[in-house]
């Protein structure tokens, strides 16, 4: 049998669980040592914070001083076992006998989970500094940066974006790096060995690698870990109340930390630069009116020829950022969790009528999101892009049909051709946009709305004398809203 135990067990009490447990008439027997030797072993998160560590290991001692036996102590990366005493949150899917499975909204507990995630990327600022400041003198002296990843959604969303750095460079194999350069790399642990295969190859290029994901897995920990100069460790919360709903899979979770870390670092590169005297040229959103024609003035320039800008202190950018991410995944938490999970029932519903669901993902992130790692694949992504920002309304009128369901996720203006198309055929509409304009007051209106909570020009953080503000929130926001519904789905 598996005991699974809850957060801040006293020892005793949990001695006290175990015991009825090993009593309950629904369980098999809990089987005690026998000749000095256990079957059992105690586990907790392989992140567990130093209180559940030393309680693990208390609760070892104390079973062995009754039993005779000694009771390892592993983590919940290991393969799982049918004996086990599992101690604090973890990604095991069971709950011990007598404890009832989470009973909080599963938004709030994906939400706290992605803040919790954001607290812990305050921890790598200093890292992030000590990284920005040797970026920005090879920068300076006339080095590239590049970004790579073995998936494309890192990579997508932290180049040629609003908010983002002009002179960062996609990452190929022909780009051929040089120690002078630098190379910012994510993983998040469901490509394993196409994350090491890229690594060795930016290692061999002599660049500056440095590295943005979770702790990589035992087996290849060490080698991947050789191969870059710094980490910034995706160190979000992996409880199975959030990762359950996806089938174990952590990425919903680690992902969105990997942009939060990407963004944050970005903050600091820019500052780094200005405390040389060098301002980079950054993107405006081109969906904000004049954002093309500004972006054209500075394509291919990496700095600005003259700039107000003063030196910004280290961790001041990359702190507002963090700042404003918070307060959006805590309004979705606070103020949106009653509609989502309206949301997902709307879902479930045209599924369980045997209907479909099309989800509309704008951007450069979400894009990548449907059929990723841990994606119950309960939506048909529809394909086509019209005007930056718009399905194309043919492929709706080939593809909706009465009783579906339209789920647009986009960035700021209500398509109200595309609403029409969908109303016509008889199709329920889920609207996720910041929006910027307003309908005129005859436009079908979506019956569901979700607020994501992004400014209008997406980006979150003003630079002092700086035209536009920069670091976007939308890729982030948007993919969280994503998963967050396919979680409640199954909720």
């Amino acid at each position: 049998m598996q005991c699974k135990t809850m957060k801040a067990v006293g020892i005793y009490a949990l001695l006290g669980a175990l015991m009825v447990a090993a009593s309950a008439e629904s369980t098999p027997p809990l089987l005690l040592p026998e000749n000095g030797k256990t079957q059992y072993r105690i586990v907790i998160a392989r992140d567990a914070p130093e209180g559940e560590d030393g309680a693990a290991k208390e609760l070892a001692k104390v079973l062995g001083q009754i039993t005779g036996a000694e009771f390892p102590v592993g983590r919940d990366d290991e393969p799982e076992s049918d004996s086990e005493i599992v101690v604090g949150d973890t990604r095991r899917k069971s709950v011990s006998p007598g404890h009832a499975a989470a009973k909080d909204p599963f938004c709030k507990l994906y939400f706290d989970a992605l803040l919790q995630g954001v607290e812990g990327a305050k921890k790598h600022l200093p890292e992030m500094l000590r990284a920005a400041d040797e970026v920005a003198g090879r920068l300076v002296a006339g080095g590239h940066l590049y970004i790579a990843c073995a998936r494309s959604d890192f990579v997508s969303e932290g180049s040629h974006r609003g908010g983002g750095l002009m002179l960062l460079k996609r990452y190929s194999p022909s780009a051929k790096p040089t120690p002078k350069d630098v190379v910012i790399v994510g993983w998040t642990n469901t490509t394993p060995g196409q994350d090491l295969a890229l690594l060795r190859a930016l290692r061999r290029s002599g660049s500056l690698v440095i590295g943005i994901g979770p702790k990589p897995p035992p087996n290849t920990a060490k080698q991947l870990l050789s191969c870059v100069d710094a980490v910034l460790e995706s160190s979000s919360p992996l409880p199975a109340t959030v990762t359950g709903h996806f089938g174990d899979e952590s990425y919903p979770l680690v992902s969105i930390e990997n942009l939060v870390l990407l963004w944050t670092l970005q903050g600091e590169i820019v500052a780094a630069c200005t405390r040389h005297g060098r301002m980079p040229t950054l993107y405006q959103s081109i969906l904000v009116p004049g954002g093309r024609e500004r972006n054209a003035k500075y394509k291919g320039l990496r700095f600005h020829k003259k700039h107000d800008v003063p030196p910004v202190p280290p961790g001041l950018l990359g702190r507002s950022y963090l700042k404003e991410i918070a307060v959006i995944f805590r309004n979705l938490r606070d103020k949106e969790t009653a509609v989502i999970h309206e949301v997902a029932s709307a879902c479930n519903e045209t599924r369980k009528g045997g209907r479909q669901i099309h989800a509309f993902l704008i951007g450069h992130f979400p894009a990548y999101q449907a059929g990723a790692p841990g994606d119950p694949k309960f939506m048909w992504q529809l394909d086509g892009v019209e005007g930056g920002e718009k399905p194309v309304v043919k492929e709706l009128q080939q593809k909706l049909r009465a009783g579906d369901l339209f789920f647009f996720l986009g960035y700021y203006r209500r398509p109200t051709a595309s609403y029409e198309a969908a109303r016509q055929v008889g199709v329920r509409i889920v609207e996720v946009i910041a929006g910027a304009d307003t309908p005129p007051s005859d436009a079908v209106r979506p019956d569901y709305v979700i607020h994501p909570g992004w400014p209008y020009h997406d980006a979150l953080v003003a630079v002092p004398h700086y035209d536009v503000k920069i670091l976007p929130g939308s890729g982030v926001v948007q993919a969280s809203i994503f998963w967050a519904v396919q979680g409640a789905m199954t909720q």
